[in-house]
């Protein structure tokens, strides 16, 4: 279970219905890896797998793992999600083309931090990013802007943090912008980073659960110029392996999903399609209701997602399933109220229905 609270719940019940994946999407709907097996970097055609291609390490590979990463609000999740194992071991960086033309783009991913292996209490390392070109040659992708930063914070590295680098030319580790919030292991974010390369130095901005989707970039972003280098193009966005000596500590163990890349802050955060109001059992019966501790859904669709809302539009609680039609929540935490439960099916189908606690 996850719990947030934001604010975009009643955009999503104005019957707002759009698809759109933005300039590039990957929902990894294939099988095997994402960037082949090669031991050679450029050497074989095993550089490339499912429209992903190694440009560097070649230890490991990058699996795509049943299941996926949802976020209420966004546009209902496709095919399975990949897994970084967070070892120094793994060494594998993989990337896929886009065409962004001008000089803003943006990237967005789901991502859900397993626990804090090889994570440094004293340093960023970055996993996720843009890169000026695209191929699976040695060296060739190496210019890297907009980059999604991590560390443990805590005792015993009880929590992580995000943080965003606009490019090189910093110092290891210490040049990102830290996000301020303690994150949680085992938590689905959806994480938003705009990349402005107009201006010398570059700026990049990032957004951790931003507070509205499918429009015009909303206000309390991070952002970061620290980075001297140039980015002179949008060639690619990667996905990277890395351990440095310097922090004693690297990328993370993480899953990782929905990574959009586009033109606009819209385009990366699509909103869900309409919800549909259950006013039959026989499409969704949430029982018992009232509810006291436990509340069974029984649907005709699988379910994939479902949250609680409260009637201020928060997200007081939520829950991730492996596609089942009948599913369990614990509503024994939630105050006396009414409350709205919103089911994503694995179809993308959302419902609604009311539920008093």
């Amino acid at each position: 279970m996850k719990k947030l609270y934001t604010s975009f719940f009643l955009l999503a019940f104005l019957g707002i219905s759009q698809l759109s994946f933005g300039q590039f999407y990957d929902g990894f709907a294939g099988t095997g890896n994402i960037g082949g097996n090669c031991t050679t970097v450029g050497a074989t055609a095993d550089c490339a797998s499912n429209g992903w291609l190694t440009h560097s390490g070649t230890v490991g590979t990058i699996n795509i793992t049943t299941g996926s990463l949802s976020y209420s609000g966004l546009q209902a999740s496709t095919g399975d999600k990949i897994h970084l194992t967070g070892t120094a071991a793994l060494t594998r960086d993989v990337n896929a083309v886009i065409t962004v033309t001008g000089n803003v783009a943006y990237y967005s991913a789901l991502i859900n931090v397993i626990d804090s292996t090889d994570l440094s209490l004293t340093g960023y390392d970055y996993f996720l990013g843009l890169a000026a070109t695209s191929g699976s040659i040695p060296n060739t992708v190496s210019a890297f802007g907009g980059r999604l930063g991590i560390k443990a914070v805590n005792a015993n590295k009880a929590n992580f943090r995000l943080g965003i680098l606009n490019t090189s030319g910093g110092t290891t580790g210490t040049s990102f912008t830290d996000c301020g919030i303690d994150l949680n292991y085992g938590t689905t974010y959806l994480v938003v980073v705009k990349y402005d390369k107009s201006a010398a130095p570059t700026t990049a901005s990032m957004w951790i659960n931003p507070t509205t989707l499918g429009g015009a970039e909303p206000a309390g972003s991070l952002t970061n110029n620290v980075g001297t280098s140039a980015f002179a193009a949008f060639g690619s966005v990667f996905i990277r392996n890395g351990y440095s000596s310097t922090i004693l500590g690297g990328t993370p163990n993480v899953d990782i999903d929905e990574i959009r890349v586009g033109a606009t802050f819209a385009e990366v955060t699509p909103l869900a399609t309409s919800i549909n109001e259950v006013s039959d059992i026989n499409v969704m019966n949430v029982y018992p209701n009232p509810a006291t501790n436990m509340v069974t859904i029984a649907a005709k669709e699988a379910i994939s997602h479902v949250s609680i809302i409260d009637f201020q539009g928060r997200i007081v609680q939520e829950y991730d399933f492996n596609n089942s039609t009948e599913v369990k929540l614990n509503v024994s935490e939630l105050a006396n109220g009414i409350y709205s439960i919103v089911a994503n099916s694995a179809k993308g189908n959302s419902y609604s229905t009311k539920l008093v606690k």
